[in-house]
């Protein structure tokens, strides 16, 4: 049976984030995840997941100036201190919250940079994280995002991001995955099924949305129920995320969830 975490960042949205924890217990899960937490203490946070005896899933790590389009650094050259510090901030959110994954955004292409360069800048700063996050015992996760959401984003497909992930392991850090959220590989790329059972041994996390709309998964063109009848046939042991926009009412659109047996 797939385990089902509630995204505190986009479900709930009429409650505080903290109160958001409640709200998913309350609704039948056991496990949150939260794209951005920074600007909510982490011992708020922590005291919220333990009251509610809920844990924390995955966290995004800092992205850089979310406001004025940055989705990460770590591609960028000349911000090699800025993603470090970055990486600081999330582990030592992690470490709060008993968070076990960060997914490390990896950045838009800047222009005017040969993409050797950016692609180099990409390597190292991720073997950095990829050492302080196995210092810290917590997993680092790369998730592919659409072109069709963010044009300029650097790893846009589960291709490159396994590469990545096969180049951190065969320098020796096994606490590297792909996080693959059906939502942005379906507007890339499509071909879910076959994906999965492609990159099956790469895969650490799913995150589930409708396409189009980024609402529930019963409304759009994936068939998630056969997608789970997979991810449970070929033993897939990870989180499944719901990363969607509640279309209204949170708790009545996770109807799906409890036809399916999953809440």
């Amino acid at each position: 049976m797939l385990k089902l975490s509630a995204n505190i960042s986009l479900l709930f949205p009429e409650l505080g984030v903290c109160d958001r924890v409640g709200a998913a217990a309350r609704a039948g899960f056991t496990a949150v995840e939260v794209m951005y937490p920074y600007d909510t203490p982490a011992t708020e946070l922590a005291y919220a997941l333990g009251a509610n005896r809920m844990e924390l899933t995955v966290l995004n790590a800092p992205p850089g100036d979310y406001a004025g389009g940055e989705r990460g650094l770590a591609c960028i050259p000349g911000q090699e201190a800025k993603f470090r510090e970055g990486i600081e901030q999330a582990i030592d959110y992690a470490k709060t919250t008993g968070c076990q994954s960060i997914h490390v955004l990896t950045g838009n292409m800047p222009s005017g940079v040969p993409e050797s360069v950016c692609h180099s800048t990409l390597e190292q700063n991720l073997i950095h994280a990829a050492k302080r996050f196995a210092d810290a015992g917590v997993a680092l996760l790369l998730e592919p995002l659409s072109k069709y959401v963010l044009p300029r984003y650097s790893m846009t497909t589960v291709e490159q991001a396994s590469f990545w992930c096969k180049r951190l392991t065969s320098q020796g850090f096994f606490n590297v995955g792909l996080q693959v959220d059906y939502y942005h590989t379906q507007m890339e790329q499509g071909n879910l099924a076959a994906i999965t059972r492609a990159y099956f041994d790469d895969i650490r996390y799913v995150q589930i949305a409708g396409v189009p709309g980024r609402h529930e998964p019963t409304n759009g063109e994936i068939n998630y129920r056969y997608l789970f009848k997979l991810l449970e046939t070929l033993g897939f042991a990870g989180w499944v995320g719901c990363e969607y926009l509640p279309e209204s009412d949170t708790d009545q659109g996770l109807q799906w969830a409890r036809d399916w047996g999953y809440l």
